[in-house]
């Protein structure tokens, strides 16, 4: 069975920007295995073809070889590479509007339930922790 996780983002909504998703929530969901290591592979990938280093026996690791230097070494993929990754991890992503309505899927253009760009990070980062089990922030040394 696939991990499925609620990410609410913290706040009262407001009009104000950067406060329009607040209280909004997101379902998450963990990508088939298939999906998964192909999308996984194609990171690793681009960690290499931005000049980045894996470590030893990385290429059959799939997410477990991301966790611990992705986040920082991904920023060397070029934008081509690392869109479409992003993309595929989003789509594990839906909006839940009202929980006694299915969720909705997250469309691009207008009809986008995500207001603020900083949202798009937020779930970017605990689809990362969903899929590798590892937590960026708790590994980054800067946040405490």
């Amino acid at each position: 069975m696939r991990r499925v996780e609620r990410l609410t983002i913290p706040g009262v909504r407001v009009e104000a920007l950067g406060e329009r998703d607040n209280g909004k929530t997101f379902v998450l969901t963990e990508m088939d295995a298939y999906s998964g290591q192909d999308c996984a592979l194609r990171a690793l990938l681009a960690i290499t073809a931005g000049g980045g280093k894996l470590p030893t026996g990385a290429l059959g690791a799939g997410w477990a070889a991301l966790a611990p230097f992705a986040a920082s070494a991904l920023l060397e993929a070029s934008y081509g590479e690392l869109a479409p990754l992003l993309a595929e991890l989003l789509a594990c992503a839906r909006y839940e509007h009202d929980p006694k309505h299915p969720t909705q899927p997250i469309l691009q253009g207008p009809n986008c339930p995500i207001e603020e760009v900083k949202t798009f990070f937020l779930l970017h980062k605990a689809l990362f922790t969903l899929h590798t089990g590892f937590s960026v922030a708790a590994s980054d040394p800067s946040t405490g």
